[in-house]
């Protein structure tokens, strides 16, 4: 994994260079053990790639009309590249319908960090181009 974050790195600072800052979303609900050990592993690598990470850290008891309102605003937030909803999901909240409320161009699937971040520069040098 390191020589692919490597060559991201090189590739993110060249993106600096043109002005244009990949910078990921991520939306956790709780703290499920397995989405806050791959969001540290994901911030850890984001930072050694140099894209930046905003964080959602949010109650698991967040009713989907509030994280339905939270996706709005991460859609509407022209800085942010790219958004990652953190699975698993409380009960009470349905994966796919919270997932069809991001915005194509920024939505990302749970992938290998390394191709999650290449997304991420991906949909920053999409957004970036008029």
């Amino acid at each position: 994994m390191r020589d692919s974050v490597t060559a991201l790195k090189t590739r993110v600072d060249a993106l600096y260079l043109e002005y244009v800052f990949p910078v990921l979303a991520t939306l956790r609900l709780g703290e499920d053990p397995a989405a806050v050990e791959y969001e540290a592993e994901l911030l850890a690598a984001a930072r050694a790639a140099g894209i930046r990470v905003r964080r959602y850290i949010m109650p698991a008891d967040l009713s989907f009309d509030e994280t339905a309102q939270l996706i709005r605003e991460i859609n509407a937030d022209f800085l942010l590249s790219a958004l990652l909803l953190l699975e698993p999901l409380p009960a009470q909240l349905e994966a796919g319908e919270l997932k069809a409320l991001v915005d194509p161009k920024k939505a990302l699937e749970p992938a290998p960090v390394p191709e999650l971040l290449e997304a991420v520069a991906d949909a920053a040098e999409r957004a970036a181009k008029p």
